[in-house]
């Protein structure tokens, strides 16, 4: 005898305006922008079992959940994701949506979602990745103070005018942290079109990223991120075979379409997806499992922080390919735990450097209703 099928029977949206910052942040692939606060949209699923499923639509046009997506989830199935998938690409994106569902299928089934999707380990090295620009002699400070956090690794931003200052600043730190701290750095070349840059900021040639990269290569930098044009496929091919470093990117990249060329265009070493961006965590499953067969690492991305923060962690746990893990973490403006506000319990840094799973069904994590009440808009 079959079991009872669960049905969505309330669909509510969450909008919140976030608490001011302790100081405001100026994220480097946005020259000229200013962050002050982190707001957030979520939304919440209710199924006629009272299971609650918790999501973060990100960057989507938030009037789409209202008009199309809610009307087409209420009476629905949780468990049908494929079908489901039709909904959130006519919807202009709002594939974070799909997370509560998830997390009604984790709750359902008594696990978390990593045991789900395949249970490769219940935890991944993290690193601290800084938001701003700032000089080699502070992000020298910074390092050691993630080290004394727990933090094993952190990925620097260079986005300078110029290839020394942006060597300089890794030299620095590394001379400061030694060998043994792991050093990532992020060019932010592929945030064009669509991320709003109120002042003019560095672009890249094929040249100052070739050089950049073999400079990093010698500092012992991990990898290299997105140093040139999202769709520059062809000298991303290229950089890529010329250096030992790794090349990463792709969070910027959307659909399934544009993932699957960078694989097997051989375009990265390593695939970021962001499932704010690109497809639905379902389709990112999809995409791991893509890079696995072409012995691509895969590095889950997501900067939305809170419930989606945590979803991609599940991801980065249950495949065999994934690498680092990234939260982004640059106190006293943003600290992780900033980046993840809404939360009841943040995903935090342990003393060896890992993030660990939440180990409860679902995501594991749910927003504070204290906070949700206060901050509700």
């Amino acid at each position: 005898m079959r079991p009872p099928r669960l049905r969505i029977a309330e669909f509510e949206i969450v909008r919140l305006r976030g608490p001011e910052l302790p100081q405001p942040v100026r994220p480097a692939w946005a020259p000229g922008s200013v962050w002050t606060r982190r707001d957030a949209v979520l939304v919440k699923l209710t199924t006629d079992a009272g299971i609650v499923g918790w999501g973060a639509p990100g960057y989507a046009e938030t009037d789409l959940l209202e008009s199309w997506v809610k009307p087409r989830l209420l009476g629905a199935d949780p468990f049908a994701l494929e079908q489901h998938a039709r909904v959130f690409r006519q919807a202009n994106g709002c594939w974070g949506v799909e997370i509560a569902l998830w997390d009604i299928i984790g709750k359902a089934c008594g696990q978390p979602l990593y045991r789900l999707w395949g249970g490769y380990r219940d935890r991944v090295p993290g690193y601290a990745s800084c938001v701003e620009l700032r000089s080699g002699s502070q992000r020298a400070a910074d390092a050691a103070a993630r080290r004394s956090e727990g933090w094993r690794a952190m990925k620097l931003r260079l986005h300078d005018w110029t290839m020394a200052a942006d060597i300089a600043q890794v030299e620095q730190v590394r001379k400061a942290m030694g060998d043994e701290f792991v050093l990532l750095v992020d060019a932010n070349q592929a945030q064009q079109p669509g991320t709003p840059q109120p002042e003019e900021g560095p672009v890249w040639s094929y040249e100052r990223a070739l050089q950049t990269a073999r400079e990093l290569q010698r500092l012992g930098v991990f990898w290299l991120e997105e140093p040139l044009d999202r769709y520059d496929f062809d000298g991303l091919r290229r950089l890529a075979q010329e250096v030992e470093i790794l090349i990463a990117g792709g969070e910027n990249n959307r659909g399934l379409h544009e993932l699957r060329w960078l694989i097997e265009q051989d375009v990265y070493d390593v695939i970021q997806p962001e499932s704010m961006v690109a497809e639905t965590m379902s389709g990112l499953r999809k995409i791991a499992a893509l890079g696995e067969l072409h012995r691509k690492l895969v590095a889950p991305h997501h900067g939305g922080g809170g419930l989606g923060l945590a979803a991609h962690l599940h991801l980065a746990c249950a495949i065999p390919n994934s690498s680092y893990f990234e939260m982004l973490h640059e106190p006293p403006g943003l600290s992780s735990d900033l980046f993840q506000w809404y939360l009841a319990e943040p995903l935090r840094v342990t003393s060896d450097g890992d993030i660990l799973a939440p180990a409860s069904p679902g995501l594991g994590v749910e927003p504070d209703p204290e906070t949700i009440e206060r901050y509700r808009i």
